[in-house]
């Protein structure tokens, strides 16, 4: 096999493990901010429920202020009813109190169920408040955990990046441009074994006479089809070439 060739296979392994890691490294950071969003989600439905908890703490005053008002009332008509002499007065004002009764009862039944509302406001808080504590310590947890990972990794990668540096020195120029160009339109993949004459990267036949120029291995052919850069498998697995064609 022709020696760049060699490098330029070896080069597209040592290119999909950087690809991997600069994947995970961009991925870490966004499993972190997928927990941090469930965070701010749970704060903020906190939050709500502490909200609507205070306006029914102010409903509620609100309203146990007029029901004493109109008690205030209620017992200010009592006393006036000892006053009436008027049969037609007395029942008037009879009617005056059973009106104020009745509206004073519908507000203290409007505090029972405000005081209903709070109960369940109050449990909501008190449900989601461990799971807060918990969803915290996770992303707390998760964040130092990341910081790790991505510093292992960024150090993984400078090797790596200084590895693939090294490999392209051996590789002609024109011949590292049409890798870097085929790899960019075919998924990382810019080179492939053949074997039977069958191009794995697109499991397509090549042409006989290409199969034949391709086992002599004095030039670089490249699939008709897909456009990779082809290698002969059998004289590869003879040279202990790693296989990594897709």
């Amino acid at each position: 096999m022709l020696s760049e060739l060699k490098r330029l296979v070896d080069l597209q392994e040592l290119d999909k493990v950087i690809r991997e890691v600069t994947q995970s490294l961009e991925k870490l950071p966004q499993e972190l901010e997928a927990e941090s969003a469930a965070l701010e989600s749970m704060q903020a439905e906190y939050d709500a429920h502490g909200q609507e908890l205070e306006n029914l703490k102010k409903q509620r005053g609100e309203t146990e202020k007029e029901v004493a008002e109109m008690e205030e009332g209620i017992k200010a008509s009592r006393q006036r009813l000892m006053e009436i002499k008027s049969n037609i007065e007395y029942k008037a004002m009879l009617k005056e109190i059973g009106f104020k009764e009745d509206q004073r009862d519908q507000k203290e039944t409007r505090v029972l169920e405000l005081m209903e509302l709070m109960a369940a406001q109050d449990q909501a808080m008190a449900g989601l408040t461990e799971r807060l504590q918990e969803q915290d310590e996770l992303v707390g947890r998760r964040s130092k955990e990341v910081e790790e990972q991505v510093a292992k990794l960024q150090k993984e990668l400078a090797v790596l990046e200084k590895q693939r540096q090294e490999l392209r020195k051996g590789v002609p120029a024109q011949l590292l441009k049409r890798y870097e160009f085929i790899r960019q339109r075919r998924n990382g993949t810019a080179i492939s074994p053949v074997s039977d004459g069958v191009c794995f990267g697109c499991h397509m036949n090549i042409l006989p006479q290409q199969f034949i120029d391709l086992q002599k291995g004095v030039e670089i052919i490249q699939c008709p089809h897909c456009q990779r850069i082809l290698y002969w498998q059998e004289e590869a697995l003879e040279e202990g070439i790693s296989q990594g064609a897709s």
